[in-house]
């Protein structure tokens, strides 16, 4: 039984539909196939691709540098905070330490009194060492003293340990002082092996035993301490008052 029309009408443009595809994919097939087709369209095809990249990586490039931009001014602002925070930091420290330094203006801290076993004051002994080693004059009294006591827990080498004097009064506490700087006094001390200084903040101690260690190494003529502040002087003589470590850098880096 043959087919009706319709059929043939819906079969046939198929059929037709599909010889023309194959006939062009193999028509296409054979010119690809064909060396100098390629070798012309080849170039054209790398070019559109490299510039089709070019123009991605470019955009690309483009907005990296824009946020590397916005990150440098953000990292250029918070460095500026952070060196602002810590200007204010060093300020308030110091102010700390000064308000510290200057609630133990009445101290002095003596070391190489002898620590006799089952001690029970200190009294005593640093009367007779400011009497009788510095000649204080007026004598200091015991009612002139407010506090006094060893400092830290007995050491295992039997060293005696440092005193802390707490005097009534600042008056006191330098008329000690005075009489320590004499000639005499300063010849008693060193042959009993005793010394007297400031009671120092941590920090304070801290830049006192830098500043020793300069003249040790000869980089400074001396260094003291007067009424809790820390003074220097150069191999050339001049005098310097320290307030923070940083002020010894130049002497640290002279030849």
């Amino acid at each position: 039984m043959g087919l009706t029309n319709k059929e043939k009408e819906e079969i046939i443009p198929n059929i037709i539909d599909t010889r023309i595809k194959a006939t062009i994919e193999s028509a296409i097939v054979s010119v690809f196939q064909q060396g100098d087709v390629l070798a012309a369209i080849i170039p054209s095809i790398v070019t559109a691709v490299r510039d089709a990249v070019s123009s991605s990586v470019k955009e690309e490039l483009a907005e990296c540098h824009k946020e590397l931009g916005r990150q440098g001014e953000e990292l250029s602002n918070l460095t500026e905070k952070f060196t602002s925070l810590q200007r204010a930091h060093d300020a308030l420290q110091a102010k700390v330490n000064d308000l510290e330094q200057y609630s133990r203006r009445n101290c002095v801290t003596i070391t190489g009194i002898p620590e006799p076993p089952g001690e029970k004051s200190t009294d005593d002994a640093v009367l007779t060492v400011v009497n009788n080693t510095l000649g204080c004059d007026p004598p200091i009294s015991l009612q002139d003293i407010d506090r006094c006591h060893r400092l830290g827990k007995p050491r295992s080498d039997g060293k005696p340990r440092p005193v802390i004097v707490k005097l009534c009064s600042y008056r006191c506490k330098a008329s000690l002082m005075r009489a320590k700087s004499k000639p005499t006094s300063k010849a008693n001390l060193s042959k009993d092996n005793i010394y007297i200084n400031d009671n120092l903040t941590t920090g304070n101690l801290q830049l006192f035993k830098e500043a020793r260690l300069l003249v040790k190494d000869k980089r400074l003529s001396q260094a003291w301490t007067y009424d809790g502040k820390i003074f220097v002087r150069s191999l050339n003589g001049e005098r310097k008052m320290l307030r923070v470590s940083s002020d010894l850098d130049p002497f640290k880096s002279s030849e």
